[in-house]
């Protein structure tokens, strides 16, 4: 819960690294706020590493559709049918027969053959600050970031969420660290990134391109009625002012329609890469060198990278039926490697002094050619609040993760995630 603070008169308002003289009738509320969470998770995220039984060839001829290509000129014929690029010169490479008949080597286990010692107890913490008024010309400003403080002791760790919004007539201007696109702003549905086991993870779907890293603005027009509108800009990916930055002048739209009991959303969002350097560079060689990693020949060969440019769809909705909230979602990232496809729905509602929430999640990653991995999440979580400012929660989880390259080695992976914690908000 945030403490807030109301200045006026003759108080003054420290924006962007000057001071400003407030209007003797304008009011600026400054708050002050955080939590503090105690955790017990239990998991079974160790397992054992597949044992390598096939070579690099054996498993590239599985993977297009069971062909021989016990020779390198098999191989290449292989890949070229499949692909399309005819410019792997295995029989040039004097490695060439040794490399491609190495065996591979799969998902090592995390834990090197220990095994869990559950439950693990941690911490989290962190503090939120944030001002906001209106001045006498009826112009809105606000300030918001959040700082995690539980590894304040890492020199690289900094803050997570600063934003600055002004707003008035014209509807509201964000600026913010890690621009917030106008898909992001319009998205509907629950995108929780699920905790989850292992050593492989989709995470909450996408809701920008890379070409949103740096700073940018998010316009959300003045509303007109039931209707939404936004437009977000991000000029410089790296945030560097040069333009060999990837991406340059990305623009994302989305728009939100309130229905009484059904609120529907969506937005677009194109990103284009201008780096050579950054392009997507799956480079086929990589199947000559002198290393058998499952996940790195796959990859190179079939394209596995989400990189160059980038268009981002995605669209939900959220309804309410008596005292339970649903919400589904379908969000595409696709690029001109790899693309992502995540579909996912959810439920919640309130039993006695306790909140349930179910939530189910599957992502597809489609690779350039022939292959996908598939990641499907189901989420169960019970919380229920102590008195003021304290919430104890439980949330469980089981993720499968099936990855195309663990074909012939562990094939699809199985964990789960436990997790107790007792939240204090101040």
């Amino acid at each position: 819960m945030d403490k807030k603070i109301l200045l006026g008169g003759a108080a003054a308002l420290l924006l962007m690294g000057n001071m400003y003289a407030t209007p003797a009738n304008a009011a600026i509320d400054l708050s002050i706020g955080g939590e503090a969470k105690l955790t017990a998770t239990m998991d079974d995220h160790c397992f054992t590493q597949g044992v390598a039984s096939d070579s690099i060839r054996d498993v590239i001829g599985q993977f297009l559709g069971g062909r021989d290509v016990s020779g390198d000129d098999d191989l290449n014929n292989a890949i070229a049918a499949a692909t399309g690029m005819t410019e792997i010169a295995w029989a040039t490479d004097a490695n060439a027969t040794t490399n491609g008949d190495k065996l591979l080597t799969f998902e090592a286990d995390p834990c090197g053959g220990k095994k869990e010692d559950n439950p693990v107890l941690g911490f989290g913490k962190e503090l939120s600050i944030g001002a906001s008024g209106t001045l006498a010309n009826g112009l809105g400003v606000s300030f918001s970031d959040t700082l995690d403080l539980t590894q304040t002791s890492d020199a690289g760790s900094k803050e997570g969420n600063f934003s600055l919004e002004l707003s008035g007539a014209f509807g509201s201007l964000l600026f913010k660290d890690g621009a917030k696109s106008a898909v992001e702003a319009a998205l509907v549905g629950d995108n929780t990134d699920i905790t989850v086991s292992g050593v492989n993870n989709f995470g909450a779907a996408h809701t920008a391109t890379e070409g949103t890293a740096g700073t940018g603005i998010l316009w959300t027009a003045p509303s007109m009625g039931n209707l939404d509108l936004y437009a977000s800009w991000a000029p410089n990916s790296a945030d560097s002012g040069f333009t060999n930055a990837e991406y340059t002048d990305t623009f994302a739209f989305g728009i939100t329609f309130n229905a009484d009991m059904l609120t529907v959303g969506g937005g677009f969002e194109q990103a284009t890469s201008n780096n050579a350097a950054g392009a997507c560079n799956g480079a086929v060689a990589n199947l000559l060198d002198t290393t058998g990693v499952a996940q790195a020949k796959v990859d190179a060969l079939f394209g596995g990278d989400l990189c160059g440019d980038q268009t981002l769809m995605a669209v939900g909705a959220a309804m309410s039926a008596g005292d339970i909230d649903l919400t589904a979602m379908y969000n595409k990232l696709d690029t001109e490697e790899a693309d992502d496809t995540t579909i996912s729905i959810g439920m919640s509602t309130t039993l006695s002094d306790f909140s349930v929430a179910v939530d189910w999640k599957n992502t597809k990653r489609d690779y350039l050619y022939a292959v996908q991995d598939e990641q499907t999440v189901t989420h169960v979580g019970v919380g229920t609040n102590l008195g003021d400012g304290v919430d104890l929660s439980f949330d469980f989880s089981t993720s499968s993760y099936d990855q195309a390259s663990q074909t012939t080695g562990d094939g699809a992976t199985t964990h789960y995630n436990a997790e107790v914690a007792l939240t204090v908000a101040f």
